[in-house]
């Protein structure tokens, strides 16, 4: 199974407006093994008498926790007649035709594999596993140099054929998990539902992946803070003012062990199957949609600080870095991550 990045649950924070603020909907519920929440204006003029508000809210709720629902028969791990799981049991070089929403997961994973240079590989589940930070507990055991060249072998999503068909073949046997994009892509899709019913102004999250459009209930930007990576939480590292953008944060501090004073991370480097040994403590993605920054912040939470601002930079991504340094945490993050710095913030870039 794949590696469940800690995904920092941002929090929403709503800025005193001089308009008075608009009444907003909030859902939440459980997904994907996690929880989601939202929050909404309804659609001017069509809900506002608060019985027939109840009733958009009931509907709507109904209708994303169905979606939710489909994805995750689609994509779940844990399901064991999920589509996924029949692609992992499926023959080797025998086609198998997936739905449109795991095609859709796969190409994006694809790009994003290639994009890393291989840091992002849903295929790296069996490592994971090895060093202990899957379902089976291992206790904190350090795998031998042998265990571990043996499964970097078998892992690599280039053993993963994706035709113009719709259809996919393996190479290799490899054994997928998608948790590193599939919440993403389900924040996508309930946006998308949203919009679809006339909502244009939101916040939704789920697992800390979080899609924003609009404005929030004062008719502002949305105000999300990223959390200062320590185990201790609710301190605020910066304030982000956003809009029409997806979000993911992923990190390295709160699931790890020791072993002979050495620590090892769940963040395991795919192509030499050993936990990443750099100083970055957590990384913030902003991307057009979530599945996209979900997976990049993964990536790049391997990658470590040089080589993320160097990819970052060339391919205009907005990437914001904590990185762990004997003063606490430094800042760096790329200029296209600058603008949507909230106004009145005191940091300074990081040199």
């Amino acid at each position: 199974m794949f590696v469940l990045f800690v995904l920092f649950v941002l929090t929403a924070l709503s800025a005193c407006g001089s308009r008075p603020a608009a009444k907003g909907i909030t859902l939440a519920g459980a997904a994907l093994g996690t929880t989601y929440h939202i929050t909404l204006l309804a659609p001017e003029g069509e809900v506002a008498p608060e019985q027939e508000q109840a009733f958009f809210q009931e509907i709507l709720q109904e209708q994303i926790e169905a979606l939710i629902n489909r994805l995750d028969r689609s994509m779940s791990t844990y399901k064991p007649n999920s589509e996924l799981n029949q692609l992992n049991r499926h023959p080797l070089d025998e086609a198998f035709p997936v739905s449109e929403d795991l095609l859709a997961v796969l190409v994006l994973a694809k790009h994003i594999y290639s994009l890393t240079e291989g840091a992002f590989d849903p295929s790296v589940g069996p490592l994971v596993d090895l060093w202990g930070f899957g379902p089976q507990q291992t206790g904190d055991r350090v795998p031998s140099a042998s265990e571990i060249a043996a499964l970097v072998e078998a892992v690599s999503f280039e053993h993963l054929r994706i035709d113009e068909a719709g259809q996919v073949t393996k190479t290799a046997e490899v054994e997928l998990d998608l948790s590193a994009i599939a919440k993403g892509y389900v924040v996508d899709k309930i946006a998308e539902l949203l919009a679809d019913r006339g909502v244009k102004h939101f916040l939704v999250e789920v697992g800390g992946e979080l899609r924003l459009s609009g404005s929030n209930p004062n008719a502002q930007r949305w105000k999300i803070a990223v959390e200062v990576p320590a185990l201790e939480q609710g301190n605020i590292q910066r304030v982000l003012s956003l809009t029409d953008i997806g979000l993911a944060t992923s990190g390295d501090y709160r699931n790890y062990f020791e072993r002979d004073g050495i620590r090892y991370s769940h963040n395991i480097d795919p192509r030499n199957g050993y936990p990443v040994t750099h100083k970055l403590a957590s990384i913030t993605v902003l991307a057009p949609t979530a599945a996209e920054a979900d997976a990049l912040a993964t990536g790049f939470m391997v990658l470590g600080k040089a080589k993320t601002l160097s990819i970052a930079e060339r391919d205009g991504l907005a990437v914001f870095l904590l990185v762990k340094d004997a003063a606490g945490f430094k800042e760096y993050y790329t200029s296209h991550f600058e603008v949507y710095l909230a106004e009145g913030s005191n940091k300074r870039q990081g040199e």
